[in-house]
């Protein structure tokens, strides 16, 4: 009933932009940012004081930084320390905050309240969490019935949206579906210059093409010249490319490549970890550092972010300015194509080339 009740107040409520209490306190912030460059837990028991004073900013964070640091000790020893006022931190953080509750360490058990959930949290200025949330609902159901309206929408990443109308289309055409009723809800999308819609169709193109000599092609009912055509399916082309996770055959990713698909994804809110990193530590030179980023390791993957303190206890481009975040945000590639996009983002910018080997250095050993 709880993560219900808090599930409806965040679904009409504007994105929060007030910090939670506690958030200034010098203590809190010295203690978080002890934790965002190191695994120390004397900081981790900090936090735990200061949520059982009534510090909601810490109590918020304590169970992720029980994640970042797990407890040491024999089994009571380590449940003692994972509580706060004889509670579960988690239970007693989500019964305090909305958004921890609709997050709830991102369980999927079943896949009706995903999107709700989702929503919620995306209220809560949370869209990586939000994404994980709706990665699972595609995943579980394969997208059919009604579509979640922000899974298709600039806040939501464009390869998810991608991949469920993909997962539609292909199951109506090959299973038991309506063929028609899909090809006119991707060409209605891509008329909107939907992103998602775009990549689904370049999805669909490269990996099944045979659908289009069953539905036909939709690129004539859009309306758009053959050059309009043609610069949106290069834009779909270069945001697929830097996809972290996806590489075509382990093709390295181009330097042209990367500034498209840094262009392509302007406004939208699966580059807002990207811009934060470049922001704190190469604002100089923004625009490539966006680029060299997506060239190497790619555009992060929303499930890499989830265990970063929640907005309203720390803004995340603070986080990505620490050295927690540089781990998070900066994950090494081992496909084959990684040393060869690596070079190619080092020469787009030599600010974020010297981020990259600070992150190499990087030890949160405590």
């Amino acid at each position: 009933m709880l993560r219900c009740l808090a599930a409806l107040a965040l679904l009409a409520a504007p994105v929060q932009a007030e910090m939670l209490g506690g958030a200034d306190d010098p203590a809190f912030r010295a203690a978080l940012t002890t934790l965002l460059a190191a695994d120390d837990p004397a900081a981790v028991a900090t936090l735990r004081d200061l949520a059982e004073a009534g510090n909601a900013a810490a109590l918020v964070t304590l169970p992720l930084a029980l994640i970042w640091v797990p407890p040491q000790g024999n089994l009571k020893e380590k449940n003692a320390q994972r509580q706060v006022g004889g509670v579960k931190a988690q239970d007693a953080a989500a019964e305090a905050h909305g958004a921890t509750a609709l997050w709830d360490l991102g369980r999927t058990d079943t896949p009706e309240d995903l999107p709700d959930r989702a929503a919620g949290l995306l209220a809560a200025g949370e869209p990586e969490k939000a994404a994980v949330l709706l990665r699972a609902w595609v995943n579980m159901t394969g997208a059919f019935g009604d579509l979640p309206p922000q899974l298709l929408s600039d806040d939501s990443p464009a390869m998810l949206g991608a991949f469920a109308l993909t997962s539609r289309l292909t199951a109506a055409v090959y299973q038991d579906g309506s063929p028609l009723l899909e090809a006119g809800l991707l060409l209605s999308l891509m008329r909107e210059d939907r992103l998602a819609a775009w990549m689904a169709y370049v999805q669909l193109l490269e990996t099944e093409p045979r659908i289009f000599d069953i539905i036909g092609s939709p690129l004539a009912g859009t309306g758009l010249s053959a050059a309009d055509t043609e610069a949106r399916i290069e834009d779909a082309r270069a945001v697929r490319a830097v996809w972290f996770g996806y590489s075509v055959d382990d093709i390295p990713t181009p330097a042209a490549t990367a500034t498209r698909a840094r262009d392509a994804l302007q406004g939208r809110t699966e580059l807002r970890p990207v811009t934060d990193l470049c922001q704190a530590h190469c604002p100089g030179s923004l625009a490539t550092c966006e680029a060299a980023m997506l060239a190497f390791p790619g555009l992060p993957d929303p499930g890499f972010t989830v265990l970063q303190p929640f907005s309203d206890a720390l803004n995340p481009a603070e986080f990505a300015a620490s050295d927690r975040g540089l781990l998070t945000l900066i994950r090494p590639r081992h496909d084959r194509a990684a040393a060869a996009d690596r070079a190619t983002s080092e020469a787009l910018d030599a600010c974020y080339a010297g981020v990259l080997k600070r992150r190499d250095q990087i030890s949160l050993g405590p």
